[in-house]
């Protein structure tokens, strides 16, 4: 199974010891986390709109020193998994994800058509 995060300090958090975790179950589990502390779902529409490479690059739990765009990220592999995290700060409001989550949904789509995508 592919994950890739769309995330900011939660989806880091998630992933941290996903692998390992699945990896001692016996499920081969490949998990990338794309990060920006407190990232917001508008500042990850901004991201997609500008092709701005500015996510730490994390695989299986683990930092690689790399920045990426989240194209980029997409490009990877044919993910399974998709997720979106809003910042925490933000996510009771509802006028936080429109027209942002829907917009990101569109563009994840049409990069990776067989994805589930999770918020």
């Amino acid at each position: 199974m592919r994950v890739v995060s769309i995330g900011n300090s939660f989806s880091q958090d998630a992933q941290r010891y996903l692998h390992e975790i699945a990896k001692r179950d016996g499920v081969e589990l490949y998990c990338v986390n794309l990060y920006i502390g407190g990232c917001s779902l508008k500042m990850h529409y901004d991201n997609v709109v500008e092709n701005n490479a500015t996510y730490s690059l994390e695989i299986n739990g683990n930092t690689s020193g790399k920045f990426i765009s989240v194209k980029d990220a997409l490009a990877l592999t044919n993910w399974d998994y998709v997720t979106l995290q809003q910042a925490s700060h933000e996510s009771g409001e509802y006028s936080s994800y429109q027209p942002y989550a829907q917009v990101l949904y569109e563009y994840i789509k049409s990069h990776c058509p067989n994805a589930k995508i999770l918020v």
